[in-house]
């Protein structure tokens, strides 16, 4: 956010002073917040030390900064408010997370930080089918509040789970806002502060963020283009069992990778002998390019501590925010519990479009499948011609590709890749074993265009990275 290509122009050391007092400002590096030194901060943004002097100077001088001599510089307290508490105070306001993107606004010209996939037009046809007399019936069969989820749409998801070989009744079945918040609600219920939670390194960033709040002790095990390496989990477990493993098996997210048949009868064995619960994540399972379609892993063993998550967002469109909880019933239902807390339902009329929208899922996945793989070839043509360098395992299914930059440090690449208005994402943020460092993310779910363009400047920006080419953005048009 410091180097914001997108919105900053000037100096240097005029937009990292800008992001730091837009940072201030919006209250997300809190008064007394420590920032890094000038030397750190220099390397994390890949700019000279004299370009950070220069904007901690100028802000020292509006007030916003306070600089003491063995004591770094801190966010200051305006004078007018010295004394006064803050009305928001949690300490995790501060940082990046994986909502920075849909907070803030795209970081830059071009945004490679997302992997969110567009909206499926389909979505428009099901919703507009939907009449008066729908909602007309649906506000007289129902007050409103559905912790648990629209009986409706229970039912349908059972149907289709039990039609998918996995017998399913709509009391195992909680309807929640997303997949983000079906596995805070599965966190909240299953795991306390301290307790052993296993994840794939690499994994999905919000995983990793929402176990990490929840003060867990997480433990990575390695993930290859056959997914979790199970023989590392089982040796993991046998030093010391797990409360809880959260597993990506059918496209993860972010290597595209599916776990093998071998591995999946392995993964349920190994959970099920260290009693620890075995949280599914399937939210990508609907875009595998090839073969056949996977079972969830409790059609191999529908034992009560797995429990399957799933969501609309990938297949159809984020902004229905629907997702859901697929368990035993006593599990199920505790957990419907923990949801009444913090809401009293999921949106009734999101619901009653999802109900419908779930005869289409075939067709769905078949339009899904058909526009990544070809975006997948073209991102891949652009990266052999103008990245050649770069590498990457062929995914076998969802909207990116994790590439491996040679001798890399994209955290410091990632800036560079700022001022040449592409953002990406350092691959340490998906992970919580350290690795990735020299890995990044690259969406093919975007316009054509846009991909293209991306690359080149990327092309650029890894030149200047390497110091074989001259500073300066390059004019690229970017049509939609």
């Amino acid at each position: 956010m410091l180097l914001e290509s997108g919105a900053r122009t000037g100096p240097l050391h005029r937009r990292v002073s800008d992001g730091i007092r837009e940072l201030v400002d919006l209250g997300e590096l809190p008064p007394g917040a420590l920032l890094a030194s000038e030397r750190d901060l220099a390397v994390a943004l890949a700019v000279s030390r004299t370009t950070v002097v220069t904007a901690y100077q100028t802000l020292h001088q509006e007030g916003r900064l306070e600089r003491r001599q063995g004591s770094g510089t801190r966010v200051s307290l305006p004078v007018a408010h010295h004394g006064a508490r803050e009305t928001v105070s949690a300490n995790v306001l501060a940082g990046d997370h994986a909502a920075t993107p849909f907070l803030n606004g795209p970081l830059a010209t071009i945004d490679f930080s997302s992997a969110a996939l567009p909206f499926l037009p389909l979505v428009a046809d099901v919703a507009s089918s939907v009449t008066r007399d729908d909602y007309l019936r649906l506000g007289g069969e129902h007050h409103g509040y559905h912790p648990r989820g629209l009986p409706a749409l229970r039912e349908r998801l059972a149907g289709w789970y039990t039609e998918s070989g996995l017998p399913t009744t709509p009391d195992q079945i909680l309807i929640t806002n997303g997949a983000q918040q079906a596995l805070e609600i599965i966190i909240a219920g299953c795991v306390q502060p301290g307790d052993g939670v296993v994840v794939e390194d690499p994994t999905y960033r919000g995983a990793i963020e929402a176990f990490d709040q929840a003060g867990c002790r997480i433990r990575p095990v390695r993930c290859d283009e056959n997914g979790m390496d199970v023989a590392a989990l089982a040796r993991l477990a046998a030093a010391g069992p797990p409360r809880l493993v959260y597993a990506q098996s059918t496209v993860h997210n972010p290597t595209g990778a599916v776990l093998t048949p071998d591995r999946r009868l392995r993964l349920v064995k190994v959970a099920s002998e260290h009693d620890a619960v075995l949280v599914e994540d399937t939210v990508l399972a609907g875009t595998v390019f090839d073969g056949p379609s996977l079972q969830p892993l409790a059609a191999i063993d529908d034992n009560a501590r797995i429990l399957t998550v799933g969501s609309m967002s990938k297949l159809f469109w984020g902004g229905l925010r629907l997702g859901w909880i697929r368990g035993s019933t006593r599990a199920i239902s505790r957990l419907a519990q923990l949801k009444g807390f913090s809401d009293l339902g999921t949106s009734l009329v999101s619901q009653q479009i999802a109900a419908r929208l779930l005869d289409h899922m075939d067709e769905a996945a078949e339009s899904r499948r058909a526009e990544l793989a070809v975006g997948r070839e073209h991102l891949t043509r652009l990266l052999a011609e103008h990245l050649p360098e770069w590498t990457w395992t062929e995914p076998a299914g969802g909207p990116s590709l994790w590439v491996a930059l040679p001798a890399a440090d994209t955290a410091h690449f990632a800036q560079v890749a700022l001022r040449f208005g592409v953002a990406i994402l350092p691959g340490s943020v998906f992970s919580a074993g350290g690795l990735g460092a020299d890995h990044t993310r690259l969406p093919y779910s975007l316009p054509h265009s846009v991909i293209a363009a991306g690359v080149y400047r990327l092309a650029r920006a890894w030149s200047v990275y390497l110091g074989e080419g001259p500073e300066h953005v390059p004019v690229v048009s970017v049509t939609t």
